[in-house]
Order: C-alpha cells, then sequence, then structure tokens
C-alpha cells in the first residue's frame, strides 16, 4: 500500500488460471499517490503480445483528471506492445469521472471483473476494439 497525506492508493497483481493479470486498485488515485509505484510495476511486468490486464476500480473511492490520463496511458502502453487490456466495477465518483473524459469510447470499460474476464478471453487477437464500438 503507498500513501500520501493520509490517504492511500493500493493495488495488488493476480493472475487467473487463463494468464490474465487483474490488478486490485484501491483507494484515491492521483498523481501524488502512488500511480507512479503502479506504472514502474507494469513496466516491469515486461509487456508482452501476450500480456492481458484488467485494472479491476472496484475499491477506488476517487480518481482525478491527471490519474485517469496516466492510467488510460498504461492501457494504451500494453495495447501498443501487442497485449489486451481493459478496465472493470468503475463506480460512483470514479466511475463519472471516466464517463465525462470519454474514457469508455478509447479503452474497454466493463460493469464487472467477470465480464472483463470474458471478454478478454473471447479476443483472439490484440484488441483494437473500443468499447461501443
Amino acid at each position: 500500500m503507498f500513501g500520501f497525506r493520509g490517504a492511500a492508493v493500493g493495488f495488488s497483481i493476480r493472475k487467473t488460471s487463463n494468464e490474465i493479470l487483474v490488478l486490485d486498485l484501491s483507494g484515491e488515485l492521483d498523481r501524488h499517490k502512488g500511480l507512479k509505484q503502479l506504472r514502474e510495476t507494469l513496466k516491469a511486468l515486461s509487456p508482452s503480445r501476450e500480456l492481458r490486464v484488467i485494472l479491476n476500480f472496484r475499491d477506488v473511492t476517487y480518481v482525478c483528471s491527471e490519474a485517469v490520463g496516466m492510467v488510460c496511458a498504461l492501457a494504451d502502453e500494453v495495447r501498443r506492445a501487442g497485449g489486451r487490456a481493459a478496465f472493470c466495477a468503475l463506480n460512483g465518483l470514479p466511475r463519472d469521472v471516466f464517463e465525462i473524459l470519454g474514457v469508455p469510447k478509447i479503452v474497454r470499460s466493463f460493469s464487472t471483473e467477470t465480464e472483463a474476464l470474458a471478454g478478454l478471453n473471447q479476443d483472439n487477437s490484440p484488441s483494437e476494439r473500443r468499447a461501443g464500438a
């Protein structure tokens, strides 16, 4: 767990039986609260054509627009390397911020982790599809 001024962003990484990495995010996401560590962790995963990543926002309570940009850039890095990335479980204020910024049009987003897993499992090639397309 990474903290800043009493509020924290945390994340854990797990791998599903289908070799999909799920990053469970929690807390408040902004540029000062752990996103640098998250970015470094993802870079250390050595994105490859086989990398499939889901960022699970179920326990995220706050996100600033700059953090949205950083998280979208992470997803784009995975995609440019030939992998696939998706977001899931956005709710409340974070969902509103993502929708206002138009993120579902540029990064695949799912209501639940189960839907995200199914979506990435159904894709046989790197995802160039956009949510809503």
